[in-house]
């Protein structure tokens, strides 16, 4: 079962303080292009799960999280330096703003 937030609900969860016109277009664009991507990974595993985040606060950045899972791979508890486990990963990353600039993370 995919988590995926809805476009809107990603914008509504960046305060307003940080939405320009340009963040509000780099984010839409960010959005389409990554779960563009993210689809790609149905065909390479048994049971795929989309999830894309919500924007959480990280000091001065807004990180929404992306990750593909194939619940199918063992949890082996593989853990990143953010303390995820990467276990089951095909594909993560996030979509950061920061400082009225979009950029995406893989």
């Amino acid at each position: 079962m995919d988590n995926i937030i809805s476009l809107n609900d990603l914008l509504t969860s960046l305060p307003k303080s940080e939405k320009t016109e340009k963040v509000i277009e780099d984010i839409k664009a960010a959005y389409w292009e990554e779960l563009e991507k993210m689809r790609r990974y149905r065909e390479e595993g048994k049971k795929i799960e989309l999830s894309i985040y919500s924007f959480r606060q990280a000091g001065n950045q807004f990180i929404a999280n992306f990750e593909v899972n194939d619940r199918d791979k063992p949890v082996t508890n593989d853990y990143n330096w953010h303390l995820q486990d990467t276990s089951q990963w095909l594909y993560a990353g996030c979509i950061l703003v920061q400082e009225g600039r979009v950029s995406t993370h893989h």
